[in-house]
């Protein structure tokens, strides 16, 4: 079509454009070129400004994934250190000796004068609580040693430590309001880092459960409180790699109450309280964006992650200078770049304005013009043929990407045209169906071919029916250089035909149900012989629109008995030859009635011709062999096999084995092939069921 177009173009008159009249003066020439100078230098502005622009916009976004990228990595690894330390206590709160213990303290309600007395309940350790005291502590006194902890505390329900390791500090009222919440949450709970003599720590509640019963079945009846180090080991994860970025800074910020304070350990003062510009306190996010650093002096580009656990947000920082400098660079670059574009374009205009001085030159000027008038004149024509084209045109490069697409392509999706430059199928239609339409290009792509297949997209919701062709766009050279698509709305013809069918298969139905209320005994029989005519039509490798036409000739076949007197249909005994000669013509009423029906499919030439045989003995016409269709041969063994297995007025059903054997026998009336095929359905389990239904019905 595009070819057609440039032909078309080509066979316009340019004439009139040719005539127009030349410039009268060299001031005009002049006039022009401070224009096109004006506006070069307008872009040599605007450009590098825009370049850069979305240059900064680039790593400000490079800067937000690898800043985010490298937060969420730093608290996945602090967060699996603090649950290293949780699961250093496993041993203790899991232990059967720990639990009993708790379980009795919390009986007693934590009453150090009812744990005097010896303890008689059944499961208990059978000693009074008081003395279980010293080796209690001595297992927790030795937990906390040997795991590095500064201390740990066996809390009760009230609050109160009642069992301590040694050289422990006293229990203060962070710690009980901490085990508190352990207790109501039963879950492990971790408290804010704090600065004591001892250095950085932060205190861990751990619910203990009472013996034989697993967390979450019935409240805890202990909490295990211990207080961790942090300074070495939060020093190593908050060290920056050597090998990152200039100016790249980590911080550790905590939320304890409604204030941030920031965790250095080693800093004289290990928790500060700090300010974060943009901070979410309500859903707990360190977005990215430009702020005051938290470690330094200055303004930095900054993101955090939340570390599961504790109420702690690791925030990655990088210096504003350093992550901008590429930017300077290259708008340095930029504005040189452009001046010198400037300098050039007003150089060749000088020297354009020497040569414009001569006869020849204003010769060439003439046809410079002329020429850009026929190119704007095609370019027009081809715009207006694309723009009233109802197809959807596109061209893709070979990154994927839409370098063009026509008014049909963008109205379809919903988007301007311009807007579609640049995108590629996944960001317009989704990731599946950009998934399938990929398989069409790879095989435009490897055969350089064009490739034509069917699609079905949701265009505003709706789904459309399309007919995508693709092909190669090759250069002079034979290189791939894109893919032209064109597509076809092709969704009312699909509704069309769909309601075709439809309309067809209730006419069918209309039709047998109207057979069957004649006949009694061909209730059934029309839909039996449909469904062993399409078996065995898969059996032989059939169309689908051969097993279409099976169908609809099979369900049809009987239609012609419509003009049979009913009292020869339900006649008990058998019929004589001239009763025999007047059944037959049932064919040729149903030919009749079904004649102008367009079907699609062969099925009247099917129906004709069921009741031919291979030897030329059938009727209505005696053809034989390779003269009978193969669907017929199919339809006529099938109806063959459900009249004789099937009752009728004047005698009982067959048994199927012997109607195949009868089949058989009469291989040259029969196609064998067609037999073998409907020996071996009625064998499965599908064919079985038809045939039982006979009995049955």
């Amino acid at each position: 079509m595009i070819k057609e177009g440039l032909k078309a173009a080509d066979a316009l008159d340019f004439a009139a454009i040719d005539a127009k009249p030349e410039p009268s003066g060299r001031w005009r020439v002049l006039l022009w070129g401070g224009i096109v100078l004006a506006v070069i230098a307008l872009a040599a502005v605007l450009v590098p400004k825009l370049t850069i622009d979305a240059k900064r916009s680039q790593l400000t976004e490079q800067v937000s994934e690898r800043l985010s990228i490298t937060a969420e990595g730093q608290a996945e690894v602090i967060a699996t250190w603090l649950q290293g330390s949780l699961r250093l206590a496993e041993p203790v709160v899991e232990s059967e000796l720990i639990r009993l213990f708790s379980a009795e303290m919390d009986l007693a309600g934590g009453d150090m004068s009812r744990m005097v007395a010896p303890q008689t309940d059944e499961g208990g350790l059978g000693v009074p609580l008081v003395e279980q005291l010293p080796f209690i502590e001595r297992v927790i006194s030795d937990f906390a040693v040997n795991a590095d902890f500064l201390a740990a505390y066996l809390v009760g329900r009230s609050g109160d430590a009642l069992v301590s390791s040694s050289a422990s500090v006293s229990f203060n009222s962070e710690q009980s309001a901490l085990a508190g919440e352990s207790f109501r949450r039963g879950q492990s709970v971790f408290g804010p880092a704090r600065s004591v003599s001892a250095g950085l720590v932060m205190d861990l509640a751990i619910p203990v459960f009472a013996a034989q019963v697993e967390p979450g079945q019935a409240p805890p009846v202990a909490v295990l409180v211990l207080v961790t180090p942090l300074a070495s080991g939060l020093s190593e994860m908050l060290a920056v790699d050597p090998l990152a970025s200039p100016g790249a800074r980590r911080a550790l910020i905590q939320l304890d109450g409604d204030s941030l304070s920031r965790i250095a350990p080693g800093a004289p003062d290990p928790v500060k309280t700090v300010s974060l510009e943009g901070f979410d306190l309500a859903a707990g996010e360190v977005p990215f964006g430009k702020r005051a650093s938290l470690t330094e002096s200055g303004t930095v580009y900054s993101a955090g992650a939340m570390v599961a656990g504790p109420t702690w947000w690791v925030v990655e920082e990088l210096d504003v200078g350093i992550a901008e400098q590429p930017v300077a660079t290259f708008a340095t670059a930029a504005m040189v770049v452009a001046a010198l574009v400037v300098i050039a374009v007003a150089i060749a205009f000088g020297a354009f304005w020497w040569r414009l001085s001569s006869l020849h030159n204003e010769t060439l000027a003439r046809q410079y013009q002329s020429l850009a008038s026929r190119i704007h004149a095609q370019k027009q024509l081809l715009d207006s043929i694309n723009g009233a084209i109802a197809e959807q045109i596109g061209l893709k490069g070979t990154d994927g990407t839409y370098r063009y697409v026509n008014a049909a392509f963008a109205s379809a999706v919903g988007r301007a045209p311009e807007a579609m430059v640049g995108l590629d199928d996944a960001a317009i239609f989704g990731r599946g169906t950009a998934k399938r339409l990929a398989l069409s290009e790879r095989r435009v792509v490897n055969g350089l071919e064009t490739v034509t297949s069917n699609e079905q997209i949701y265009f505003d919701s709706a789904l459309r029916h399309l007919q995508i062709s693709k092909a190669p766009f090759v250069d002079h050279e034979g290189t791939l250089q894109g893919i032209v698509s064109v597509t076809r709305d092709v969704t009312e013809l699909v509704e069309q035909q769909r309601k075709k069918e439809r309309a067809i298969e209730q006419m069918v139905g209309a039709l047998v149900r109207a057979i069957e209320l004649r006949d009694p005994y061909l209730a059934g029989h029309s839909r039996r012989v449909a469904e062993f005519a399409v078996a065995v039509g898969k059996e032989l490798n059939c169309t689908e629109d051969e097993l279409t036409g099976l169908e609809l000739a099979a369900n049809l076949s009987q239609i012609g008995k419509l003009a049979i007197p009913q009292e020869l249909l339900t006649k008990p005994a058998r019929l004589s030859e001239d009763e025999i000669r007047q059944m037959e013509t049932h064919l040729e009423h149903a030919v009749r009635l079904l004649d102008g029906i367009d079907f699609d499919v062969p099925v009247v030439e099917t129906i004709a011709q069921m009741h031919e045989r291979l030897d030329g003995k059938g009727y209505p016409k005696g053809l034989a062999g390779d003269a009978i269709s193969l669907t017929a041969r199919i339809l006529g063994t099938c109806d063959v096999f459900c009249a004789r297995v099937e009752p009728r007025s004047y005698r009982a059903g067959l048994a199927p084995a012997a109607v195949l054997d009868i089949l058989q026998e009469n291989s040259s009336r029969y196609d064998p092939k067609v037999i073998e095929a409907l020996r071996q359905v009625a064998a499965t389990i599908s064919g079985e069921k038809l045939i039982a239904s006979i009995a049955v019905g």
